[in-house]
């Protein structure tokens, strides 16, 4: 069973650092490690200069398409039999690999798995199930980000990544990936290191949003409104509109508007789930 690695990066060169190191430094076989550089405007040579190591190879796109463009370039240059999913700023643990490795000797054909945040390794996320369930998924992406995720190559070229996703294209792939009806396992122990919250990441661009742009985040769930049902879809329109809502100005305006697309009752539950969320972080 050969691995290929993929890498995306943008414009974060020390980031690569860490985690081109931690792929090197599985315990498990890597037949090779492509980074996808999505046209960063900053220079990466001193990094790449470092590595004098056959696998790796270092790809720039001349133009920058987003991570599933990176994504499905990445795939498309492999030649092992899975692909597993790196980014540049998370970071595997040493036996990473080697978890995902004895899933598919099991004859699965994906795999998710649980993580630890980076720098607060006490802080874990890790969904029990054993396989990828509808269940599970319908509550959104309960299960990791593609820092997690690896698959067979060859259903990698049948289902490439959605490059007309704004975002959840991570669980817009495992929803298509369970509807196929594949093996789908999901190992429910925190083997890899999520960096939560960077300067350029989800919550900062969620927060400098504006209330016309919301439909760009709601491409995934429009996607799948008929997996979802009603009143996962307006739960899932809900959370999308009113997360970071303390973080934005015009308040007012993102509440009317989740009423608006999402309901009333969807928009009420939202607040209600925070409001518990608060009582149990404090029990």
């Amino acid at each position: 069973m050969d691995f290929s690695v993929v890498i995306t990066t943008y414009n974060r060169p020390d980031y690569l650092t860490l985690s081109l190191d931690s792929v090197l430094n599985q315990s498990a076989a890597v037949k090779e490690v492509t980074i996808i550089d999505d046209n960063s405007s900053v220079d990466y040579s001193t990094v790449l200069e470092k590595y004098n190591d056959t696998r790796v190879r270092y790809i720039k796109q001349a133009v920058s398409g987003g991570a599933n463009v990176a994504r499905n370039l990445g795939v498309k240059e492999s030649t092992g039999d899975v692909v597993a999913f790196l980014d540049d700023d998370d970071i595997w643990l040493p036996d990473y690999l080697s978890w995902h490795l004895a899933e598919y000797e099991k004859g699965c054909q994906a795999v998710v798995s649980g993580f630890k945040h980076l720098g607060n390794e006490k802080e874990v996320r890790v969904n029990k199930d054993t396989s990828v369930t509808k269940e599970s998924l319908l509550k959104g992406n309960t299960y990791c980000g593609m820092s997690g995720f690896s698959c067979k190559k060859r259903l990698l070229d049948q289902m490439p990544f959605d490059t007309a996703l704004n975002n959840g294209q991570d669980w817009d792939m495992f929803v298509r990936l369970y509807q196929s009806n594949v093996q789908f396992n999901n190992i429910p122990k925190p083997i890899f290191l999520y960096r939560y919250q960077n300067l350029d990441g989800i919550g900062t661009k969620l927060r400098k949003m504006k209330p016309q742009d919301i439909d760009k985040r709601l491409g995934s769930a429009n996607k799948h409104k008929e997996f979802l049902g009603q009143y996962w879809y307006n739960k899932r329109v809900a959370d999308q509109i009113l997360l970071s809502l303390k973080y934005k100005s015009n308040k007012h305006k993102w509440l009317l508007l989740a009423v608006r697309k999402a309901g009333v009752s969807a928009t009420f539950n939202f607040f209600k789930q925070q409001i518990k969320n608060r009582f149990l972080k404090r029990a």
